[in-house]
């Protein structure tokens, strides 16, 4: 969530500030790689995004799809295998297409680990041609790019090699995929990576997420697994002395503390704006931000509390300020204004819901669990339309929720349960209780902290978590985090959610569940789709799917171990 990029573009400085992006691996796997739906819209329409990809299908989808949805923004996705020379090259493909790559697969090694032989292991070669970033930007007249994301299963530091000339003149951050064990054989691991870029003037600023894989269905909570890849992120450092001297213009320190806003790191978005400020303040107001700073900080009650003017950077900006600190810290009157949503009872009991509700229980009842007088701990309850589907099971229920307007309904609608007030995002660590059912169906997708969530259901759980969520289409681990109206009583109370991938859930699930299943079949419900591979058949804005990790094994036809690309309607 962006921090000062929308106060910036309504005082007009994302005007005149053209945003490339260019992304090598660009097949649309997720939300998370649909770039221009994410906060860099904010600079169409001068924002222009270049994908490239070797498999031809997926830039052609990807085009079409942008020609079909009339975006604000310049897209346009090129069908090249990028590398650091321009010629032929063999390319092996593996199980899972979206892990080919230019180096062989390592068999021997991935063979050691649960499931990476099903998604990275070896299945024929062929030979392709390649070319580099520097030839295709010279040949597109591509200037130069801001944000550059890198993710071709090993071969990244190629790309990176192809892209020389332009790393030299252009590129304030960049998203690269790096492994840290040898995936493919005699691939470049993240120390190469790494030495790489900083020889070119980038610091490392994030490693995530860390993608773990296990040997074993028994592995400790402490150290689960063994880390092999994630993405590193890199940027430019105006601040110190080898920095290009490119960077250190008023205007490109400026363009890349929008780029951190958009990236999350607000810390540094400060920093920068500060020193523009500092440097450069005085003399051209344009770049005195010291009113906008102290203005958004004195937003944030805690900040307030502590005493604003203590802040080392309100004392810095002190003598750039139109008006004194105190006046910041004025509380305003909000207007008055009708609220945005029905209250509870209206939310949770409109058509729309109610139908949604009976799909789920009625293919929940259909897997063939064990669901009958069991205890149960519900989460996420909302004000109770789920409870009675157990309670008509002769199970014992202790029903949790997080927003205290629906708790209210809650436990007047069940005065004979226990119903507690529980926030997943940050659990109680007074809460007690084993339960043979830990029950979260339309709660994880409205946790800012889905892990911790996942984490605290585990440690109460001693046979069944069954889980409900949104989710977005994709073979990676995203969690893809989103704003929801904290002021609705069926979204994220905090204002933050996520839709992770089923493969990040899945790998969660798998840190504290020896078993983890997915059912074959899905909801008659058009949120919940049958064809994982082909994202533009869900037309509804939200994709749902279903969990069941266990204790125990499950012999049940009705569910799947691995990750289904084809379901069926229930």
């Amino acid at each position: 969530m962006t921090f000062l990029l929308p106060e910036l573009k309504e005082k007009g400085y994302l005007k005149s500030m053209p945003i490339t992006i260019c992304s090598v691996g660009s097949r649309k796997l997720s939300d998370a790689h649909d770039y221009g739906s994410q906060d860099w819209e904010l600079f169409a329409p001068n924002l222009t995004i270049y994908g490239f990809d070797a498999d031809a299908d997926a830039c052609e989808f990807a085009n079409a799809d942008i020609e079909a949805r009339q975006v604000s923004w310049k897209e346009k996705h090129f069908p090249y295998a990028l590398a650091n020379k321009i010629g032929e090259a063999t390319l092996y493909v593996t199980n899972s297409p979206i892990c080919s790559s230019l180096y062989p697969p390592n068999d021997p090694f991935l063979n050691r680990f649960l499931d990476l032989p099903e998604m990275a292991g070896s299945d024929f070669s062929i030979e392709i041609e390649t070319t580099t970033l520097d030839a295709i930007c010279q040949e597109e007249i591509i200037a130069e790019i801001d944000f550059l994301q890198i993710d071709v299963q090993g071969a990244d530091l190629q790309v990176l090699e192809g892209a020389a000339n332009l790393l030299d003149r252009s590129v304030f951050a960049i998203q690269i995929e790096v492994e840290f064990s040898e995936l493919y054989l005699n691939q470049p691991l993240f120390a190469d990576v790494d030495s790489y870029l900083r020889k070119k003037g980038f610091v490392l600023f994030e490693l995530e997420p860390m993608a773990r894989r296990f040997r074993s269905s028994l592995f400790s909570t402490r150290h689960p697994g063994q880390v092999l890849w994630a993405d590193a992120i890199y940027l430019r450092d105006p601040l110190q002395d080898n920095c290009p001297d490119y960077f250190k213009q008023p205007e490109k320190i400026l363009k890349l503390a929008c780029i951190a806003d958009v990236l999350d790191f607000t810390d540094y978005e400060i920093e920068l704006l500060e020193f523009l400020t500092v440097t450069y303040g005085k003399s051209d107001r344009q770049f005195n931000f010291a009113d906008l700073l102290v203005s958004n900080l004195a937003k944030v009650p805690e900040l307030v509390q502590a005493g604003l003017e203590s802040l080392p950077t309100v004392q810095r900006l002190q003598n750039f300020l139109t008006q004194p600190i105190a006046d910041f810290c004025l509380p305003t009157q909000p207007p008055t204004k009708e609220p945005r949503f029905s209250p509870p009872i209206g939310s949770f009991h409109s058509d729309h819901y109610l139908r949604h509700n009976q799909r789920r229980l009625e293919h929940l009842a259909s897997l063939g669990l064990n669901l009958t007088a069991q205890t149960v701990l519900e989460v996420g309850a909302g004000i109770g339309d789920h409870t009675s589907f157990f309670l008509d099971r002769q199970c014992q229920v202790t029903s949790t929720e997080g927003r205290l307007e629906n708790l209210t309904i809650l436990q007047q609608r069940y005065t004979d349960l226990p119903v507690r007030h529980l926030d997943l995002n940050e659990p109680d660590p007074e809460f007690n209780g084993k339960f043979d059912i830990v029950y979260c169906y339309g709660l994880l997708y409205h946790l800012h902290q889905p892990e911790n969530g996942i984490a605290f259901m585990a440690t109460h759980c001693q046979n069944l978590l069954l889980l409900e969520t949104c989710v977005s289409f994709g073979e990676d681990e995203s969690v893809n985090p989103c704003s929801e109206p904290a002021d609705s009583p069926t979204q994220s109370v905090s204002g933050q959610g996520c839709r992770p991938t089923r493969c990040w859930i899945l790998n969660r699930l798998k840190q504290h569940f020896p078993y983890v299943y997915f059912p074959t079949t899905q909801p008659n419900h058009e949120e919940f789709p049958l064809d994982w591979t082909n994202p533009s058949t869900n037309i509804t804005g939200l994709t749902r799917a279903v969990f069941v990790a266990s204790r125990q094994p499950l012999n049940n036809p009705l569910l799947t171990q691995e990750v289904p690309l084809q379901q069926q309607r229930h």
